[in-house]
């Protein structure tokens, strides 16, 4: 226990950097690490208070046990401090809970979005109050290794009996909070918030907007079917005659869904002791197989937490996987996903047939057993191979169905069948070669599309030579062959509503002539809306332009016009310039996460004109290549 009559915090300045700033840049970890806290001080209500309509600041406040002024420099100002070793226990004070955290480095994630935080305490009855300041901190910290947090209260009188409030301030974001977003982020972190003594719960501006629960994290997935661990290992022979030690203390669900998963859930997330110790992944499963972004789902490993040694990554993202304890885990989770992956390739089979025959009137099984045996074996192998096939539409499904029984009356089309079915021909790349005629129409009217629209690219190519002469026709030319962007943009409807809401909140008249936006565009397909920045052809796309069009998608998700019905189901926003910053490494990490959540892009024009190019070029010679066969 320390005699000190002052709090004092030992550590490397180097060390707060690493662990806190880098490890923690974004909102939910940090908030995460405050939820972690609460749990195990066995708090039973959490509160997060939003702020941003003027200055920027969090609080959370709890009903855990709070701590005395010996307990906050013995233990929270203790960085790296593993309670578990310390005390010599697994759990909570009371027993109520398994601790939760582990290696005393959660504290650390403040600095991650704030430079300063004020921690008011109060245990039995008599409260204690202090700051810690980022500036502070690295001043003192490089002068003598040590931070004296700045004391307001010591041992004073409290009416309540104890809790916690952290009230974080001086923070680095830009853009306004996301309550709905926060919460469903902290659903993907934790497995806690359905039970009954604790409840965590969310406040904007000072209203109450929902209580945090578990069933956010899938609260927009249509399951097709799911497997419940462990009761569903009879679902498979190899993972009830698995012999791994611990098969039957894995619990959690596998799910197939309908539509395909955004990619930063496809996967199976791991955690213990309700808190996530590994994202979403497929692990050991070469998950190259289109069916694979159907299948999400969350597994509870605790029995982690008894291993000898600590198996968990300092930053909770994944499990340190060299070791023996872990590879045993890996290969046996790597069986039960090509499991699921294989049920799952037959219930979608089972459900495109029923399909079919709701769009048709056709039983096509019924029809393939009045063929004679010999057909009914080739004509069922092609059915299975189409209704396998991923990533087909069922309208194209029902079509080469329907053209697969049509041309059984030909006999040089069961012939050719009869001829790829010796030869042990089975997937639905083979049946493609099988319909190689029809395949060849449309290759050719893609072919002629493709002609026309390299034309429009060499155009386009011209534009950007010409650069300023000529800039003010780039607009109208994105309107009017939208695909050069993105090819899923095949017409352009240009909401002019969007683009207006966006001018009048972000003017640029305080820049320079040279670093303002050309314009904005504004269109929507398949309930997505696409916010189109134009830079000039030589601006340098930087971190800034990044925050701004973050900013740019957020606002326009909250302020989109319609119905719940109607509002659409994601914002994507785009950024054209001359060249990205990619020497600048917050510019590089920043353009990276912002493309793995399918939110900003960023593009050039060089690379608009080459994979403009590189994509219509393909259907040349995929054209030309069938038609030389």
């Amino acid at each position: 226990m320390s005699n000190n009559s002052d709090l004092i915090m030992t550590f490397d300045p180097n060390t707060i950097e690493a662990l806190g700033i880098q490890t923690y840049s974004t909102l939910p970890p940090v908030i995460a690490e405050v939820i972690s806290n609460s749990y195990d001080a066995e708090a039973q209500e959490v509160s997060i208070k939003l702020f941003d309509e003027d200055e920027k600041k969090i609080i959370v406040e709890d009903d855990g046990h709070g701590m005395t002024y010996q307990e906050i420099n013995d233990e929270f100002l203790k960085i790296g401090r593993h309670r578990r070793e310390t005390e010599g226990t697994q759990k909570t004070k009371n027993g109520k809970r398994f601790l939760i955290g582990r290696k005393g480095l959660g504290k650390l994630a403040f600095f991650g979005i704030a430079e300063h935080i004020k921690i008011e305490t109060i245990k039995n009855s008599h409260q204690n109050t202090f700051e810690l300041d980022w500036d502070d901190l690295k001043r003192q910290g490089h002068e003598d290794g040590e931070y004296k947090p700045k004391l307001l209260e010591k041992n004073v009188r409290a009416l309540k009996k104890h809790g916690t409030k952290f009230t974080l301030s001086k923070i680095s974001r830009k853009t306004n909070f996301v309550p709905k977003n926060l919460a469903k982020s902290l659903s993907k972190i934790f497995l806690i918030f359905d039970e009954e003594d604790f409840n965590v719960k969310i406040y904007h501006n000072g209203t109450f907007i929902l209580d945090i629960r578990n069933e956010l994290r899938y609260e927009n997935i249509k399951e097709l079917f799911k497997w419940e661990m462990p009761l569903d290992l009879k679902e498979s022979d190899t993972l009830k005659n698995n012999d791994y030690d611990f098969k039957e203390e894995i619990k959690g669900k596998l799910i197939s869904s309908e539509e395909t998963i955004s990619t930063d859930m496809q996967g199976i997330a791991l955690f213990s002791r309700g808190k996530l110790v590994n994202e979403y992944s497929f692990y050991d499963v070469k998950a190259t197989s289109h069916g694979y972004a159907y299948i999400t789902g969350f597994l509870d490993i605790s029995f982690i937490d008894n291993f000898e040694r600590d198996v968990i990554a300092t930053n909770r993202r994944s499990l340190i996987w060299e070791l023996n304890e872990t590879i045993d885990l890996r290969e046996y989770l790597t069986g039960m996903i090509r499991a699921f992956y294989n049920k799952q390739v037959e219930k979608r089979k089972e459900k495109k047939l029923a399909e079919v025959k709701k769009k048709t009137g056709l039983d096509f099984y019924s029809w393939i057993n009045s063929l004679s045996l010999h057909e009914a074996k080739l004509a069922k192998k092609i059915t299975d191979s189409i209704l396998a096939a991923e990533g087909i539409a069922i309208d194209k499904t029902t079509e080469l169905l329907n053209f697969m029984k049509d041309s059984f009356q030909f006999e040089m089309f069961k012939d050719l069948a009869f001829e790829l079915e010796e030869t042990g021909i089975e997937n639905a790349v083979k049946i493609v070669e099988l319909f190689k005629e029809w395949e060849l129409i449309e290759a050719k009217e893609m072919y002629k599309l493709a002609i026309g629209r390299i034309e429009t690219i060499s155009t386009f190519e011209k534009l950007i030579e010409q650069n300023a002469k000529e800039v003010e026709q780039i607009h109208p030319f994105f309107e009017k062959f939208p695909w050069v962007l993105d090819p899923r943009i095949n017409m352009f409807r240009h909401e002019v509503q969007y683009v207006k809401i966006l001018n009048e909140n972000y003017p640029e008249k305080e820049l320079n002539e040279k670093n303002r936006r050309i314009d904005f565009l504004c269109t929507s397909v398949s309930n997505h809306v696409f916010i189109i920045e134009l830079k000039r052809p030589q601006h340098t796309i930087n971190y800034k332009d990044i925050e701004q069009a973050k900013d740019y998608r957020s606002f326009i998700q909250d302020t989109t016009l319609g119905t719940e019905r109607t509002k659409p189901d994601n914002v994507i926003a785009y950024i054209v310039g001359g060249k990205a910053n990619y020497d600048d490494r917050k510019t590089r990490d920043e353009i990276q996460s912002m493309r793995d959540t399918d939110k900003v892009y960023i593009r050039t024009y060089i690379e608009l004109l080459k994979s403009a190019t590189n994509y219509h070029k393909e259907f040349l010679e995929r054209y030309d290549e069938l038609a030389s066969k």
